[in-house]
């Protein structure tokens, strides 16, 4: 255990806090003891914050001294009312194994159904989808998301998640009758929903579907929080285990970025009996709250776990060559490659363009931006050209792991803005000037703006700036910069806040600093794949094989809950 000063003051309250409720409860502690279990305490609290449901209880702590602490009315074991909960060698805040447990048996629920179907017809219908030049995976995971209740589909950038699930829509539409009304797609966030739409619209163009079908096939998604019924200052949401969703199938896109609590949420808000479908990548960034839910469920072993049969992983990108350098470079950092990765880097393929050390041009960004800053130079208060200054915006952008220090999005946003508007028509109020692009930092559910939507800063006829907004249905909107919640510049973004977006090129600006544990491979992977045509990575050769040999943990005891629970049932 880490000693109990080097946690933070909200690790530090908390061990305070359980000393003094076993005070309350006139339960008498040794000095030792005392400060054992404020470190256990303290150690648990810090674990969790860094994204841990579940902390491996450290080996330092003997099985005697273990057992006595085990006495006191702060800890318990699974099941039971106490603030710690220890089983299976892990320890857990309370709340974090309820979730646990919930979404264990939720997930068990699902996997212990079959849906009735005629397998004669889904193979036929499945012929019709999936001619003889098709991916078999891609069909396998049609197949198994029309027969289960549940399913993972796995895969990276290109290798034809959203293809392969507008081809269930059709099949579930066409062939099993399912009303579009009952079909709910989702994703974390509003700008991964709108990535979720375009993916679909364009799926059904490539597919050459006939007007009558492609019009039934839902492509309208929405955040998870609004599919489920955000009820403010509420931890719960509208839909629950008793009030479920209106729903016979629903699809979740980037499910990597659900946490826990989240996930437990909309497990227990879908039926059973309704097909549940997680979309992801299970090789990308985690959630920025606790837990890694999809990555730890796709977790293989050797063992005939229950829910191998349910997990899909798409292995072929349709989007980056064999040959290419994007593609190259993304593999070798998901396998942790470090002699493949080093010779790309010095080879330089096509589409990987890398420079040891970070230098910041206004010539580079005016050639990367030189469509936008354009657009942005002609507008004409005509709301035509709004699509097209967004496309131009969103071919490029700077990547960086970090929101502070010199590298950071706060200082790169502040050099760029400086460097920039120098290009842009010459209009100003305060901080505001246009071209400025930004990027919502906080949900206002009352206007309809959340957590990752990107707006362009405009001047209206008047020469007031106003703060443009896509919106799903291909319109837009305006608004007044004072009417705006939290926000902040978007030149550049954290790569965290880029999951659910793709962009032709990226530069990808790494720390200077090899022991900078905020880079590690997932984080590494996630910012590659973000670009389709062109990735500029900016950092020292030794921070980047430092950053893949870092891999996150498993967050979760999850895998082995749904085991042992399922194997409880067995012998009942």
């Amino acid at each position: 255990m880490p000693p109990l000063d080097n946690s933070s003051f909200l690790d530090q309250q908390l061990a305070a806090l359980l000393l003094r409720l076993c005070a309350n409860e006139h339960y008498s502690l040794s000095e030792p003891q005392q400060q054992q279990l404020a470190e256990l305490v303290a150690y648990t609290s810090q674990a969790t914050r860094q994204g841990l449901i579940a902390a491996k209880l450290p080996a330092n702590l003997p099985p005697s001294e273990l057992a006595e602490l085990l006495k006191s009315p702060v800890i318990g074991h699974a099941g039971e009312y106490a603030p710690l909960i220890i089983e299976n060698n892990h320890l857990w805040l309370n709340r974090y194994w309820q979730y646990e447990h919930h979404l264990a048996l939720n997930i068990l629920k699902r996997l212990r159904l079959n849906l009735t179907l005629d397998q004669t017809a889904l193979q036929t219908a499945l012929n019709t989808w999936f001619p003889a030049s098709t991916s078999d995976q891609q069909r396998q995971a049609v197949e198994q998301a029309a027969s289960l209740p549940f399913l993972i589909i796995s895969g990276g950038p290109g290798t034809g998640k959203t293809t392969t699930v507008t081809r269930l829509l059709c099949l579930l539409i066409e062939h099993f009758k399912i009303h579009p009304q009952r079909i709910k797609l989702a994703a974390p966030t509003g700008k991964a929903a709108m990535r979720m739409q375009e993916a679909i619209q364009q799926a059904k163009t490539h597919l050459q579907l006939t007007p009558e079908l492609a019009e039934l096939i839902p492509e309208q998604g929405s955040t998870l929080h609004r599919l489920l019924g955000y009820i403010p200052g509420k931890v719960g949401f509208r839909h629950h285990a008793d009030y479920p969703l209106p729903a016979d199938v629903v699809i979740v896109d980037e499910a990597s970025m659900i946490d826990i609590s989240l996930m437990s949420h909309l497990f227990a808000a879908v039926r059973p009996d309704a097909r549940l479908i997680l979309l992801g990548d299970r090789d990308q960034l985690a959630s920025v709250e606790t837990g890694s839910i999809f990555r730890d469920l796709c977790r293989f072993d050797q063992s005939t776990h229950p829910l191998n049969q349910h997990i899909v992983v798409l292995e072929k990108s349709w989007r980056f060559d064999a040959n290419g350098g994007i593609g190259q470079l993304a593999k070798a950092v998901r396998d942790q490659q470090e002699q493949a990765i080093s010779e790309i880097l010095h080879l330089a393929p096509q589409g990987v363009d890398w420079h040891q050390n970070p230098a910041i041009s206004s010539a580079y960004f005016q050639q990367v931006w030189q469509a936008y800053l354009a657009g942005v130079r002609a507008w004409q208060q005509d709301q035509q050209q709004l699509p097209a200054l967004f496309a131009a915006f969103n071919q490029f952008r700077l990547l960086t792991p970090l929101r502070k220090g010199s590298l950071g999005t706060e200082q790169l946003n502040q050099q760029l803005s400086l460097l920039l508007r120098r290009v842009l028509p010459n209009r100003f109020q305060g901080a505001w000037f246009t071209g400025r692009p930004i990027m919502i930092t906080e949900n206002d559910y009352r206007q309809q703006l959340f957590n990752g939507d990107i707006g362009l800063s405009l001047a209206d006829a008047n020469g007031q700036i106003r703060v443009w907004f896509p919106e799903s249905n291909g319109g837009f909107r305006a608004f007044a910069p004072v009417r705006l919640p939290a926000h902040e510049t978007a030149w550049a973004m954290t790569i965290h806040k880029s999951q659910g977006s793709e962009f032709e090129q990226v530069l990808l600006v790494l720390p200077e600093d090899a022991e900078a544990k905020i880079l590690g491979r997932e984080l590494l992977y996630t910012g590659i794949t973000r670009a389709r045509r062109q990735i500029d990575l900016m950092g020292k050769e030794a921070v980047i094989l430092a950053a893949v040999r870092r891999s996150l943990p498993t967050t979760s005891c999850l895998r082995w809950r749904i085991a042992e629970y399922a194997a409880q049932l067995a012998t009942r």
